[in-house]
């Protein structure tokens, strides 16, 4: 059997027959893949018994293009709408006779005067037809051309008016209206009504209103009780994770991983849950599927074009944190160097998937749950981080004609690798120790067997202190680009002392632009990745070293750098 997907991105305009060949179907949520930007993968289905029409109550707002169908038959599938009738046992009235009592088999009593017998009147009474919801639509695309010169894509406010506007409330005029036998209706002034009785079962109030639907339509005889299922892309789950680390065991840390889902969009009934982490390329992820009836094709067009506007593809790639993911190197502050490849320790799938099993959810509902809990072996020490003070022409920064002012303090932080099979995601880090609070970090994406270093709080007991000056010499002038830049060589000093009553392991970074010449205790060099529009390669020197109960040390540097004139 093969197999038929299709790709649907059809507003569907032609009405299909309200006939007894459709069949209410209400897909199963299978899974729920769940980003922690909001974004969503959802799986449905729903059987069918052999060709035919299958309405869907519903339609999905879905990002462009993800919306796809699978089938043994062949499948199309189209938006439009339908009257749909609410009845739910228990509707309190709405004063309405009209509306509240239709389709009900009544006996109606009119007032009489004096000693007149009271006139009974009977019948069934009509059920109104709904009035068809208006759209209003906006063909003007001028301001979506690219050739306009405009640099910006904007649209009238009128173009996001194409989704239905419900008519008001029909009503009678204060009458009763009774179908009577022979077709005949019978138009009773409500104001001589002395009293109703429904003389047949009572059907509650119901309310009909036109409303979006799905209309699948079913062909090529799949086989009896075939599935088809449904594939696409929405909003409106998101997980956020969290790590706890205790450090009360001096030799192993405990680790566990938490994670909050948040639903604000559809129920979910015993469907499984999965958590993704990763780097997704989401390239229309801000675009609405023109198969949902609240967009119109000029929004649509003006999404489109926001979306291939520099600067607006925001959601090309799924922004993660908690928001964002972030690549966690050596360091967890500021841009830090690019990994060695035996550090990477196991490969890993760029996406991770991680399931918490079957979850029933409403919407509104949050849901924490624990996913992961695993020890590893760690290294307390004091992680320094001295920042590049150079922009990309070599010159110092500045901030209105002052130093700029460094957050270069010493950080008391734990050092481990990974322990779980799966990544370790972008999220808030909690430390403990011995039941107490120590702090709170950001763990950035950790591949299987790759160390990280987590911050704990600042290393007060240690002082620390960085100074650079330039050497005596001649001043080098060198063009680049048509710009003069003058070869400059610095000479730097880093000192730390320990005020603690114990030895303690040091971790120094230090951050620069230009060519190393020379640097004390044989530090391990890198090479930055965000100096590659610079002048001057961004570099950095990392130390590690022991400084005993009291003791101090320091470390010289010299490098090249151009600064431009």
């Amino acid at each position: 059997m093969n197999a038929h997907s299709i790709l649907l991105c059809s507003l569907g305009t032609a009405a299909l027959a309200m006939a007894a060949d459709e069949t209410v179907v209400t897909p199963t949520l299978e899974s729920v893949g769940l980003f922690k930007n909001g974004l969503t993968v959802v799986r449905a289905s729903f059987p069918v018994n052999g060709p035919g029409h299958y309405r869907w109550d519903k339609v999905p707002r879905v990002v462009h293009g993800s919306f796809w169908v699978e089938s043994d038959g062949l499948v199309s599938v189209q938006s439009t709408t339908r009257n749909i009738v609410d009845s739910e046992a228990g509707d309190a009235p709405s004063g309405l006779l009209q509306s509240d009592l239709a389709g009900n088999e009544v006996s109606v009593t009119l007032k009489a005067s004096g000693t007149a017998q009271p006139v009974v009147l009977t019948g069934k009474v009509w059920e109104l037809p709904p009035r068809p919801a208006t759209r209003t639509w906006d063909a003007d695309y001028s301001s979506l051309n690219a050739n306009s010169g405009s640099s910006y894509y904007w649209y009238r406010g009128s173009m996001t008016s194409a989704a239905p506007t419900q008519p008001a409330q029909p009503s009678t005029g204060g009458f009763l209206v009774l179908e009577e036998a022979a077709g005949t209706r019978r138009y009773i002034d409500q104001a001589s009504i002395a009293s109703i009785t429904v003389t047949g079962p009572f059907a509650a109030p119901r309310h009909r209103e036109e409303r979006p639907v799905l209309i699948f339509d079913v062909r090529e005889a799949p086989a009896k009780g075939a599935v088809v299922r449904v594939t696409y892309l929405m909003k409106g789950l998101a997980w956020m994770p969290a790590y706890q680390v205790d450090l009360t065991d001096p030799a192993k840390l405990k680790i566990r991983q938490n994670a909050v889902v948040r639903n604000e969009s559809v129920k979910l009934a015993d469907t499984e849950i999965q958590l993704i982490s990763g780097y997704p390329n989401v390239r229309f992820g801000s675009v609405d599927s023109p198969l949902w009836p609240g967009t119109g094709l000029a929004a649509f067009f003006q999404q489109l074009s926001q979306s291939d506007a520099p600067g607006g593809g925001s959601n090309r790639i799924t922004g993660q944190m908690i928001a964002s993911n972030s690549i966690s190197m050596s360091n967890p502050a500021g841009t830090s160097s690019l990994p060695e490849a035996a550090e990477l320790g196991n490969a890993s799938d760029d996406i991770h998937y991680e399931s918490i099993g079957k979850r029933s959810l409403k919407a509104g509902d949050s849901l924490a749950v624990d996913v992961a809990a695993a020890q590893a072996a760690y290294e307390r020490v004091v992680e320094w981080v001295v920042p590049d003070p150079r922009d990309g022409t070599g010159r110092y920064l500045r901030d209105n004609g002052n130093e700029q002012a460094r957050d270069d303090l010493p950080w008391d932080a734990v050092r481990f690798v990974n322990p779980f099979k799966f990544p370790m995601t972008t999220a808030s880090a909690v430390v403990m120790e011995a039941g107490r609070f120590r702090g709170q970090s950001l763990s950035q994406w950790v591949n299987p067997g790759q160390r990280t270093c987590l911050r704990i709080t600042k290393a007060l007991s240690v002082r620390t202190d960085s100074s650079e000056v330039e050497e005596e010499g001649k001043r080098e002038i060198v063009w680049i680009g048509g710009h003069d830049y003058q070869r400059t060589s610095v000479k730097g000093r880093l000192s730390a002392k320990n005020f603690r009553g114990k030895e303690l392991t040091m971790v120094i970074s230090l951050r620069f632009s230009g060519e190393l010449l020379e640097a004390e205790g044989n530090p391990e060099k890198s090479l930055n990745t965000e100096g590659i529009a610079s002048v001057n390669p961004r570099r950095q020197l990392d130390w590690t070293l022991k400084l005993p109960a009291g003791g101090e040390q320091s470390l010289n540097y010299r490098y090249q750098v151009l600064v431009r004139r």
